[in-house]
C-alpha cells in the first residue's frame, strides 16, 4: 500500500494540490486529468508518479459526452494501486478516482472551493459523504459541512516579494472570459495584461494590449501588479492572500456549475476584494474604471496549507 495520493482535477483544484506538495515532507503521487499538460507542468517537480484519469466533463461542457467518459475514468482509476490516504481536491473529475479509491480501503479528505460561502459545490457534496473531512478556507464555510474542517486559506508558500510595477493584471483561469477582455480594451487600460487561457490572444494583441494564453509562473506577474482582475476563482484568493493587492472580482455567469453570485460577493468581502458583476450587467466600461480607482489593500490572512499538511500527516504515521 503506498502512502499519499493527490488527485489535481485541473485549474484551481491543480493549485490546491501544488500549495499542498509544498509543504508536504515527501513527494506525493497525483491524479491529473487525462492531456492536461498544464497540470503535469505545475505538479512534476514535487511527484513521485503521476497518473491520468479522463475528465467526464469540462467545466463549460455539455453532458452529451459524460458516460463514454465515466467509462474511461472508471477504467483508468481502477488500475491505480491503493493507497492510504486521497485528498481530492474538486469537481466532478475527482469523483470516481476517490470512490475506488475509497473502495480499496483508502482515507478520504476533500477540499471545498474557496467561493462556496451559502452552497456546497456539486461534487466535494457527495465527497463529503464518505470523507474523513472537508478541508474549508473561511470560518464562514463552517455551516456547510458536519465534518468540515476549517485550515484556513489552502495556498501555495509565497515565491516573490510584493512591488508594484504599475501594471494591471487582468486573468480569468484555464476557460478565459472573453466579456471581460473586450471590456478591458474598451477601456482603454493600456497598462493592462492579459491571461487569456483558453481565449485567443491574438486580438488583444492587435489592439495594443499585452496578452498571452498561459504562464506557469503567472504569480511572478500577480507580485508585481499594481492591481488585480479575476473571476471567481483561486487567483483572487492568491493575490490577496500572498501578496495583498487591490484585487477585483468579476462574476462570471457563464460559469454555470460554479459559485452563485451570492456566493463570489461574500467570498469578495471575506478577502476584502472589490465585487463587480458579469460585464454583461455594466452599460459602460465606467464600472470597471471606478473599480480600479476605489481598488484597496486587502484583509489579512495566514495560509492554512501547513494545518492541512499536519491533519494529513497525523493520519499517515
Amino acid at each position: 500500500m503506498r502512502s499519499l495520493l493527490i488527485i489535481a482535477s485541473g485549474g484551481g483544484h491543480s493549485g490546491f494540490a501544488r500549495a499542498i506538495a509544498e509543504y508536504l515532507p515527501f513527494k506525493a503521487d497525483f491524479v491529473i486529468p487525462k492531456g492536461d499538460e498544464n497540470s503535469r507542468k505545475l505538479l512534476e517537480p514535487y511527484a513521485e508518479r503521476i497518473y491520468e484519469v479522463s475528465k467526464p466533463r469540462e467545466p463549460k461542457g455539455s453532458n452529451v459526452s459524460v458516460f463514454p467518459r465515466l467509462f474511461s475514468a472508471l477504467s483508468e482509476s481502477l488500475s491505480i494501486p491503493r493507497y492510504k490516504v486521497t485528498i481530492a481536491t474538486g469537481s466532478n473529475h475527482s469523483l470516481i478516482p476517490s470512490l475506488v479509491q475509497k473502495s480499496k480501503g483508502s482515507i478520504i479528505f476533500s477540499i471545498e472551493s474557496q467561493d462556496r460561502i451559502i452552497t456546497k459545490g456539486k461534487a466535494v457534496s457527495i465527497l463529503s459523504r464518505f470523507s474523513k473531512g472537508v478541508f474549508l478556507h473561511w470560518k464562514e464555510q463552517a455551516k456547510l459541512y458536519e465534518n468540515g474542517i476549517v485550515v484556513g486559506p489552502i495556498l501555495q508558500k509565497r515565491k516573490y516579494e510584493p512591488r508594484d510595477e504599475g501594471y494591471i493584471l487582468i486573468t480569468a483561469g484555464t476557460e478565459g472570459f472573453k466579456p471581460l477582455f473586450d471590456k478591458i480594451v474598451n477601456a482603454g487600460l493600456k497598462n493592462a495584461i492579459i491571461q487569456t487561457g483558453k481565449v485567443s490572444p491574438e486580438y488583444y494583441l492587435k489592439r495594443g494590449v499585452k496578452a498571452f494564453s498561459f504562464d506557469p509562473d503567472l504569480e511572478r506577474l500577480i507580485a508585481s501588479a499594481s492591481v488585480v482582475i479575476t473571476h471567481q476563482g483561486k487567483t483572487a484568493m492568491e493575490s490577496a492572500v500572498l501578496y495583498r493587492k487591490p484585487t477585483i472580482i468579476v462574476f462570471n455567469k457563464s460559469l454555470t456549475r460554479a459559485a452563485t453570485y451570492e456566493d463570489v460577493k461574500l467570498y469578495s468581502s471575506i478577502l476584502g476584494a472589490t465585487f463587480i458583476g458579469d460585464p454583461s450587467t455594466w452599460g459602460s466600461e465606467e464600472v470597471l474604471i471606478n473599480a480600479i480607482e476605489k481598488s484597496k489593500q486587502p484583509e489579512t490572512y495566514e495560509p492554512g496549507t501547513e494545518k492541512l499538511v499536519k491533519v494529513i500527516v497525523d493520519y499517515l504515521t
